[in-house]
Order: structure tokens, then sequence, then C-alpha cells
């Protein structure tokens, strides 16, 4: 795996200590009992998809730093051993004098700089390998390089939050937009040295895909912290991320069970789910301020090194008070 994380919060959002984070209180039952004890008739499957409803809407209002995720991104060395035959129209490589395996998968490759760099889609054999799609050149018998630029972070990353090349000693530039990089380098001719990740089109399994630019030449390691988008609760022992309250999600999942049903419910009670709405609403404004205190995001900032530049441009207090 190109990318490993040192701190994942799944599956049931717990930590390496199996422990569930005590910020969040209430695992997935214990939450379904406490809102179907205020309206028995509800149904516990509704309850759920209520508090995976409210979960979402609370984890898209703001980068939480429960969200927040650790790791490491390790980059191959570049594979360029023997020939390659291609053919025009041919997604299949065939190779000679390569010993390929499976490993190469979802690396990329490309036989010279005016050619694309294409995804490698499986290895059939050490001599034959597919490609995402049709080679567009000449056929041809031609040297080759299958490199590992294109960093798949998975489903559950929302974008990256800084990123580091542990080798040459600076920070990436993240989150860049890879129409930057087209206007720079359209063949993509520089290797080495890379300075930032690209944002890239999802890929079919809806991962959050960077390019690595300059194209990694090397075995190398960038550490990053992202975002992550955590999956849906589902299991009964299944638990919110660190710091997001599960009472706070109840509060609201129990203002809709109070009008389920309307007047024909024996448990209808307008008032007190409006009083239970407005609870819902100033405690996740309040959530957000001590959010803010553990992991300041609302300011503007003054020292200008914050972005990992020290001693380099103007400083996000400029960057953010001008266009």
């Amino acid at each position: 795996m190109p990318v490993v994380y040192t701190n994942p919060l799944h599956p049931n959002q717990v930590s390496f200590g199996g422990k569930q984070a005590p910020s969040t209180q209430s695992n997935f039952r214990e939450m379904i009992g406490e809102i179907t004890s205020w309206n028995p008739n509800i149904d516990p499957m509704l309850a759920g998809k209520w508090i995976n409803n409210y979960y979402r809407k609370v984890i898209d209002l703001r980068s939480w730093y429960g969200l927040k995720l650790r790791g490491q991104v390790n980059v191959m060395q570049p594979v360029n051993n023997g020939q390659v035959t291609v053919q025009f129209n041919n997604p299949q490589v065939t190779g000679i004098g390569t010993n390929w395996t499976a490993a190469l998968i979802g690396k990329q490759f490309r036989t010279g700089f005016t050619f694309p760099y294409q995804t490698i889609t499986n290895v059939i054999s050490p001599t034959l390998l597919q490609l995402e799609t049709p080679f567009g050149g000449p056929g041809a018998t031609t040297g080759y390089q299958i490199v590992e630029c294109y960093i798949d972070f998975g489903s559950n990353i929302k974008r990256l939050l800084w990123a580091v090349n542990q080798q040459q000693g600076w920070p990436m530039e993240v989150n860049m937009p890879v129409q930057t990089i087209n206007s720079w380098d359209v063949w993509r001719q520089s290797l080495g040295w890379s300075t930032c990740f690209a944002v890239r089109s999802a890929t079919p399994g809806g991962s959050y895909l960077t390019e690595c630019w300059p194209t990694p030449f090397s075995n190398q390691v960038f550490p990053f912290e992202a975002y992550q988008q955590p999956p849906n609760l589902v299991e009964d022992d299944d638990s919110l991320v660190p710091w997001i309250s599960s009472d706070l999600i109840v509060t609201r999942c129990i203002a809709d069970a109070l009008v389920k049903g309307g007047r024909k419910s024996d448990y209808y009670d307008p008032m007190t789910s409006r009083e239970k709405k407005a609870e819902f609403n100033e405690r996740v404004m309040e959530m957000a301020m001590a959010d803010n205190d553990m992991d300041q995001q609302d300011v503007t900032w003054d020292y200008g090194f914050e972005e990992g530049r020290i001693g380099f441009g103007p400083g996000s207090t400029y960057g953010q008070s001008h266009d």
C-alpha cells in the first residue's frame, strides 16, 4: 500500500487500544436506545438513519479536529528494466526482459514525454500488463517507465491539510489545481524534487486522487495530515469520531422523534421538539468554538510562517486580505 495511516479510526472509530474516545460518549446502540426512549413507536432503523443524517450535517459544517488523520505516502522506485512492445489502440503492453508483478497495479506507465501517464489496471503475467486506456501512439518496441505519481488516498479522505517532502526537506503545496501543473509542464518532463500534490478527478471507486509533481523518481516518503470523511455508523459498537458529542446528535434526533406520527402519536410534543432543535443549534456553535480552541481555524494568522515556508513569501495575513 503506497498510503499508510498511523492513527486510523476505523472500524468502530476506536483507537489502537480498542477504546472508544471518551469525548464521543455513547455508541450507536446506546444512541438509538436513548432516541426510542422518548418515543417507543420509532423504528430503530429509522432512528439509526436520523443519527447518520445529522452526523453528516455536523461533519460538513467544519473541518473538525477529530476528523484529522496522519500518515505517509510511500513512493516506489521507478521500474524501467527491459523493453516493451506497444500497439496503437491496444491497452495491453508486452514486456521483453521484464519481471512485472501485481505490485505495479495502480502505478503509471509511459514510453516517452509525448505520451501521457496511463494507469496500470492489471498485471496479467511478468511480461504482459493492461492499461486503463488504449495506447494512443504508433506501434513500437521501446524503453518505458513505470512510476508512482498518482496517489490514491482512499475514499475516506476529504482533503489534505499538509504534506512534506522528507527526502528533499521542504513542505509540499497541497490541494493545488492540476491546471496549474499543466501550465508549467504539460509533458511532465520534470522528474524528482517533488513540490506539490495536485487534485485529480476521483478514482472509479470514489477515492481522493492526487498527482505528485514533479514525478517522484526514487523510493521516498511524504508524511502528511488530512481530513477524513468517516463512514456511517452501522454496528452496535460503532461510535462517532473524537470530539463530536453523541448527545448532540441524539438531541437533534429526539426533536424529530417527538413529532413523528403527528397528533395521533401518544408522544407528540411539538414544544419540546422546538426546544431540542434550538438546543442542538446552540450546542453546535459552542462545540465549534471549543474545537477552534484546540485547532484554531477561524482567524487570520499573524506570523507569516504557518504555511510552512519559513522566511519565504508574504504569509497568510497578506494572502487572505489580498486577491
